[in-house]
């Protein structure tokens, strides 16, 4: 039902303010028509005519036609219609019952059509027509009638009367007009803003996925760059690990005899290494003799000297003996100056004579 009435109701308005007063129009037209099909064919039918019938069809066309107007968005002229009707209808009884003045007053039923069915300005056009449909018409009526039936009276009530209603009508309809105005201007500002905002959170939506995109592929990156590292480190390790034993190199020269050259410069992470390299050594082979060759050693100090004791001291309590061959005159010369003795050490000039001694002794 609610579906229905409001596809009845439906107007073809350019605005707001056109299609309520269009709407108010329809509703007015099609109840009116609706209670002079009922109530108004009830009557006729009651005391039936020509006439009756002739003014009940002409009423229920006119009332049809405005409605027709105002769906199809001439509100305006089916107002206009509506309300000359009802002029007509008021004044017209005045000139078929002169006697009563009381027909007149139905003049104010058209002053408040136009409140409610056109702009503000044009109660005053409405007005306008109505006060010279009734100064026409009671002119009309012959002096003697219009004293004997208090004519003249009515009409100056009646034309304050109207005068009032429409200012009242103009008051009411132009604050209407101001406030649906006000309320269309800020549905557009609403709607402005909500566009805005549509705007603005699709943009925020595209900027968040390219900035999460972004930090994907930062965190991909860097999680490639972190393993990268790893391997680059590992790589490392394991070079150390090589430059390690090369810089101290094990030689297994016979079943029972390890050489352990050393060149250049001897700090403490490479006597680590030659503690850890011998020990490993002598464990893995059951040497019985260790030579350690630092002829390419050019300078040496109590530490060095004192981790070399340490070896030896190691060795020996893994029952392998200690060699020292090697040692270079200026070498000698600083271990001399440092008061270090190499005790519990043997030493030879050269490799080459502590070998020729080991031979020759286990033959």
């Amino acid at each position: 039902m609610k579906h229905l009435l409001v596809t009845l109701t439906h107007v073809a308005a350019r605005t707001h303010d056109e299609q309520r007063r269009g709407r108010i129009l329809v509703t007015i037209c099609f109840g009116v028509t609706a209670l002079l099909l009922s109530v108004g064919t009830g009557l006729t039918m009651m005391q039936p005519s020509v006439g009756r019938f002739v003014n009940l069809g002409l009423a229920i066309l006119v009332f049809s036609a405005a409605g027709v107007l105002g769906r199809k968005g001439f509100v305006n002229a089916g107002s206009y219609m509506l309300i000359l009707v009802s002029v007509i209808g008021a004044v017209s009884g005045v000139v078929l019952n002169p006697t009563s003045p009381f027909n007149t007053f139905y003049l104010i039923v058209s002053v408040l059509l136009a409140s409610v069915l056109l702009p503000p300005r044009q109660i005053w056009i409405v007005l306008g027509i109505c006060l010279a449909a009734l100064a026409g018409v009671l002119a009309m009526v012959p002096p003697e009638i219009r004293d004997a039936s208090y004519l003249n009276p009515a009409r100056g009530h009646l034309t304050v009367l109207l005068i009032v209603s429409a200012f009242i009508s103009f008051i009411g309809s132009q604050s209407l007009s101001a406030a649906l105005t006000a309320a269309d201007d800020a549905r557009q500002r609403a709607e402005e803003a909500s566009r805005q905002l549509e705007i603005v959170n699709a943009t925020l939506e595209s900027r968040v996925a390219e900035r999460t995109l972004a930090l994907q592929r930062l965190a991909d990156e860097q999680r490639a760059a972190v393993i990268q590292l790893e391997e680059s480190l590992k790589a490392q390790q394991q070079l150390n690990q090589i430059i390690a034993e090369l810089a101290v190199p094990v030689i297994p020269v016979t079943d029972d005899i390890l050489v352990i050259p050393l060149i250049g410069n001897i700090d403490s992470t490479r006597m680590h290494h030659l503690f850890q390299s011998a020990l490993n050594a002598m464990e893995q082979s059951h040497a019985r003799t260790l030579i350690i060759d630092i002829t390419g050693v050019v300078l040496m100090d109590s530490q060095v000297a004192a981790a070399l004791i340490q070896v030896a001291e190691a060795a020996r309590l893994m029952g392998t003996r200690t060699i020292l061959v090697g040692i270079r005159p200026e070498v000698a010369q600083t271990l001399v100056g440092l008061g270090a003795t190499l005790e519990g050490l043997r030493t030879t000039a050269t490799l080459q004579s502590a070998l020729k001694d080991l031979l020759r002794n286990s033959i």
